[in-house]
């Protein structure tokens, strides 16, 4: 996934939802205002939509690559389920990404 999938924040019946949010909600301390943190659930559940739908079953594996360094945020990694997140691996740079992906694949390859 290259990117995060944000909503259109233009929208207006998102930004209606954003505003309600945040007149009614109390807006916690270091955390988002509660329309922003709709729009982070938003994003983060077309992230988990997709990521499901590579990996169906239980024996089946992918590999997901999310191309984008705000994945490597604490609050965006929270918002994957702790089955996905415990599994993340984050590199700098593309080379050491490649590595681990074809070693997955490898032991995995010869694992079936």
């Amino acid at each position: 996934m290259v990117g995060m999938p944000y909503p259109n924040v233009r929208s207006p019946e998102l930004q209606e939802k954003m505003v309600y949010l945040d007149q009614t909600l109390p807006k916690r301390p270091g955390t988002a205002p509660p329309g922003r943190a709709l729009v982070e659930n938003l994003c983060m559940k077309a992230v988990n939509q997709s990521i499901g739908r590579a990996i169906r079953h239980q024996r089946d594996f992918a590999s997901i690559v999310l191309l984008d360094q705000r994945y490597a945020r604490r609050p965006v990694l929270a918002k994957l389920p702790a089955w996905i997140r415990d599994r993340v691996e984050v590199t700098a740079s593309f080379g050491p990404a490649v590595a681990t992906l074809q070693k997955f694949h490898r032991e995995k390859s010869a694992s079936s």
